[in-house]
């Protein structure tokens, strides 16, 4: 979830306060139209859009970057957004809607791409509902309910079908908003019209690399990559994460608010991402999928003070290199945000802010949550009726098969030490508990995850509690 904060307004002096970063509200932007200093800056942002430095509607042409010596200027832009992203592209919009001149500075050399890649190209724009309980978060959920009341998903709707003139529907079985048109890309493109429509500018191939504050906070210089460094009043920082970055994400954002603005940050780590691991019974199962249970067991003193948290989707798959599917990647985070920390290699010997995309490992022990799964979603009494249920010449396996995918069935059965041949009437009592523990409580063996490149999102970034909510 992308954030836009800023240094408070003090409406009495009519002055600033650069004690503090906190939540930046458009209203504030007006003070730019009437010759007042509003610094701001973000420590989190989202994905992407293409849009053009043309005020009016129609034209799409690039605008053209700064270039030549290292030099100073003072730029005719009231606010400056870094970066050219779904959370970036909407600060823009409502900056100018104020009467702003606002310049958006992408770093590469087209946005959207997030935008064009999600819902499998459809973009999943909106959930029907939000509540804080659908986010996640180190910060004091309250922090999460403020942000959601300032914002509603009523409000974004109607902004994006009346404002952005984007026709959308309710899929039903992802309780989701898409696009009437199931086109990721008409998204893009409309959030594009709406900030043309308002002036936006973009500037494509500008990369800032740091900003500092200028005029005793009435400023800030930003200094871009093989350009010039420009001053403006006003900053937006909404450069992205980590995830995907194949698509020039690569966390400049991150050490532009910890280096230069002295953010706090929750270290960064890959979420939503597959996770690796042996299959069960030692056997390779790469593209087999089924339904599933799945629940995360907090190890240690969490296991007490924490609830057991269950993935709110079933879709479970096995990958070449472990597991996949919409269940692993709805609790993904509980291993792996503590599988980075805990082991470090989430960032290099680089300030840059540049992470290490290699997989971070662990040696499997039991500090780390585990992930819990039953493969029908049966429970174990269901199982026990199945495995002991006449006649006792049938074949455990023929049960199994009965309610699992046959390769699963096998592995599962290898798992538990059963013999596939093995019948009812001959299963010991040792080995049905051991199979009726495979079968509804396997501990899934987790030995790292995919890293960034596989991430959807990232997880971590600003923290809640410097954010004025």
């Amino acid at each position: 979830m992308g954030s836009v904060v800023g240094a408070r307004f003090n409406a009495a002096s009519s002055q600033l306060s650069s004690q503090r970063i906190v939540r930046f509200r458009f209203r504030d932007l007006r003070a730019c139209s009437t010759g007042r200093s509003i610094s701001i800056a973000s420590s989190r942002s989202t994905a992407a859009l293409h849009t053009t430095s043309s005020p009016g509607e129609g034209s799409l042409s690039h605008a053209s970057s700064a270039s030549g010596p290292f030099a100073s200027s003072r730029s005719s832009t009231d606010v400056a957004v870094l970066g050219g992203g779904a959370a970036g592209l909407t600060a823009a919009y409502f900056a100018a809607t104020t009467g702003a001149r606002v310049t958006i500075y992408e770093r590469t050399s087209e946005t959207g791409k997030k935008i064009l890649m999600s819902g499998g190209a459809r973009c999943n724009v909106l959930p029907v509902s939000a509540t804080a309980q659908d986010f996640v978060t180190e910060s004091n959920p309250r922090l999460v309910k403020a942000v959601l009341a300032s914002w509603t998903v009523a409000r974004c709707r109607e902004w994006l079908e009346q404002d952005v003139q984007l026709e959308l529907g309710i899929e039903h079985v992802t309780n989701k908003y898409f696009p009437l048109s199931n086109s990721s890309r008409e998204v893009r493109d409309k959030l594009m019209q709406a900030c043309l429509r308002v002036g936006v500018e973009i500037r494509y191939d500008t990369s800032v690399e740091s900003l500092r504050p200028i005029d005793n906070g009435a400023a800030w210089a930003l200094r871009i990559r093989n350009g010039v460094e420009e001053h403006v009043p006003v900053v937006i920082l909404a450069m992205g994460g980590l995830s995907f970055p194949a698509v020039g994400t690569d966390g400049t954002g991150y050490a532009i608010a910890r280096r230069d603005l002295n953010h706090v940050l929750n270290e960064p780590y890959p979420a939503l991402v597959p996770l690796t691991g042996e299959h069960p019974g030692g056997e390779r199962l790469p593209g087999l999928s089924v339904d599933v249970s799945l629940e995360c067991e907090q190890a240690g003193a969490q296991a007490t003070k924490k609830k057991k948290s269950k993935a709110s989707r079933v879709g479970f798959l096995f990958t070449h290199r472990g597991f996949s599917g919409p269940s692993i990647l709805d609790l993904s985070h509980n291993v792996v945000r503590p599988l980075v920390r805990t082991q470090g290699g989430i960032e290099t010997s680089s300030t840059a802010g540049k992470v290490d995309l290699d997989c971070a490992t662990t040696d499997g022990g039991s500090s780390l949550p585990t992930l819990v799964v039953n493969w029908s979603g049966e429970t174990r009494e269901e199982w026990l009726t199945r495995l002991t249920a006449p006649p006792g010449r049938a074949q455990i396996a023929t049960r199994l098969r009965d309610a699992l995918p046959q390769r699963l069935a096998d592995a599962l059965l290898a798992e538990a030490g059963v013999d596939i041949k093995c019948r009812v009437a001959d299963l010991k009592k040792d080995e049905r508990l051991k199979l009726l523990g495979v079968l509804t409580k396997y501990r899934i063996p987790i030995n790292g995850h995919q890293g960034y490149r596989k991430a959807e999102v990232t997880g971590g970034g600003g923290s809640l509690d410097e954010i004025d909510t």
